[in-house]
């Protein structure tokens, strides 16, 4: 017969045994977070999850406001914690500069083993362009500036190429005959294309099945948990259904686009002609003609077409979106754009980029866009490969370091009447483009500036007076679009329609 004293007595160990366990982690888990003196303040925050919670429900799309209170809370440098990963964010120029420029040896490195979903296919493939870091990164890096340089970004090469896809763009507008149209949508295809010519040396159909593949990758790409996933901190999430049937979605979406990007190279290896750069893709077959350094594989190069795909494509849409949403809700400005337009180029002939100099209301007015809109509100996260000090706050070694690009541009100690919509902040007394301000950073800083740039810049300026040259735009009945931004991996406009009519 079964002794009720035994099961009782048992039971009383297995509890006893089971409080002391758990008073044990609980006594561990307070020990292990102690935070350590010196580094910036912050919010309170949960045991395990940290502040994930407080990025969630209500908050979601809205990064960028919960950050401007804590910044007005703690200061220009705080802490949060993502998960249990410690999380800094620099909030002003001057932190900024001191951590990616003036010590830069220290904060080059992405922290691609701090986030689970974006290192897992790096161990295979490499980490690209985006997230490598070291000689991998500099020889990927090294590529991309190869490549621009090739096809003369400036010059009519790339120049013709992005013309041609405004002429499509236009037409789009033509047959829209002043009915209300998503731009964005117009403006991602266009702006995919001129990067898959870069990439590749030609555009593709816009109902091309392998264009229209990557449009997919780039809009799982630019959601808002791309850089805040927990599956970052909590790699078993992803066998939740919905967590896992998203991610196999995105993997899937990642292969197919690989695969194609794949048998082009293999196509091109028939007939490179090492005489006649094209494309990326002739810069990777050269740089294998020579001594290729050993971070330059086929793998690594297929990432790192992608990581372009992404940084060249739905950003400059999502910055030609806002400018034209800021057009409809200043007419006033819009009217001085064209109006310069009209007296510098006319109507005869499409603007060019050696125009640039004689539009300079119009580079102002870009200039204002990008500060104002901030279309990558928050850098791609950096990390430290050992203590430092940044404006007198402990940065230890290994912590995910973001810069708040859109905090730095609405910083009232730099910019007069931030808020305010002014192009001319960018003008000086004669009228011309006085330069640039260190403040105004929407490439980032320091080596990790995008390499992009020029091209990007090119891309804006053709696109905005070019289409300001051809349409008037306003909104249906004269409504005001809200400003009030989507903030993911970029700082994407409120959903709003366009009419563009023919001037």
């Amino acid at each position: 017969m079964v002794n009720v004293w035994d099961i009782v007595a048992a039971f009383t160990d297995f509890t006893t045994i089971l409080v002391a366990l758990v008073v044990f982690l609980i006594i561990g888990y307070v020990i292990s977070m102690q935070e350590r003196s010196g580094i910036p303040p912050g919010p309170p925050y949960w045991p395990i999850v940290g502040n994930m919670l407080d990025l969630r429900g209500k908050l979601v799309g809205k990064r960028h406001k919960y950050y401007a209170e804590l910044q007005e809370k703690y200061g220009d440098i705080f802490r949060i914690y993502f998960g249990d990963q410690l999380l800094i964010v620099l909030n002003d120029f001057e932190s900024i500069e001191e951590a990616f420029v003036k010590q830069q040896d220290l904060f080059s490195t992405r922290p691609v083993e701090k986030l689970w979903a974006i290192n897992q296919p790096g161990k295979e493939s490499g980490h690209g362009v985006i997230w490598a870091s070291g000689q991998e990164w500099k020889d990927a890096r090294r590529m991309s500036i190869r490549t621009l340089r090739d096809l003369g970004v400036g010059k009519s090469t790339i120049e013709e190429g992005i013309k041609e896809e405004i002429k499509i763009v236009l037409n789009s507008l033509t047959q829209s005959e002043g009915n209300p149209i998503n731009i964005h949508e117009i403006l991602r295809k266009a702006t995919t294309n001129i990067i898959c010519i870069v990439l590749f040396g030609e555009r593709y159909a816009y109902d091309d099945p392998e264009f229209i593949q990557i449009l997919k990758v780039l809009e799982d790409g630019f959601t808002e948990n791309a850089f805040y996933t927990p599956v970052h901190r909590f790699p078993m999430l992803r066998f939740l259904p919905f967590v896992g049937s998203k991610m196999l979605s995105v993997q899937s979406a990642l292969m197919k686009v690989g695969q194609f990007i794949a048998t082009r190279i293999e196509k091109r290896k028939l007939v490179f002609d090492k005489n006649a750069i094209k494309d990326f893709i002739d810069v990777y077959l050269d740089m294998c003609t020579n001594h290729v350094p050993s971070t330059i594989s086929e793998s690594n190069t297929r990432r790192t077409i992608v990581d372009l795909i992404f940084a060249a494509s739905d950003t400059t849409a999502t910055t030609l979106d806002w400018a034209f949403l800021f057009m409809v809700i200043h007419p006033e400005v819009q009217k001085k754009c064209q109006e310069e337009i009209d007296s510098m180029v006319g109507d005869g002939r499409m603007v060019d980029w050696s125009d640039k100099s004689k539009l300079s209301y119009n580079e102002a007015t870009l200039l204002e866009v990008q500060r104002l809109a901030s279309t990558v509100p928050m850098a791609v996260p950096h990390t430290t490969n050992k203590d430092t000090v940044v404006k007198g706050y402990l940065i230890p070694e290994g912590s995910l370091v973001y810069a708040n690009l859109y905090a730095c541009h609405r910083d009232s100690r730099n910019w007069k009447e931030p808020l305010k919509f002014e192009p001319e902040r960018f003008l000086d007394d004669s009228g011309k483009v006085s330069r640039q301000p260190a403040t105004l950073i929407p490439f980032s800083i320091g080596p990790r500036i995008c390499a992009g740039e020029a091209l990007a810049r090119m891309e804006l300026f053709l696109f905005f007076t070019n289409m300001l040259q051809r349409f008037a735009f306003s909104t249906p009945s004269n409504e005001k679009p809200s400003t009030d931004g989507i903030c993911a991996v970029n700082m994407s406009t409120p959903e709003y329609t366009i009419i563009g009519t023919r001037r």
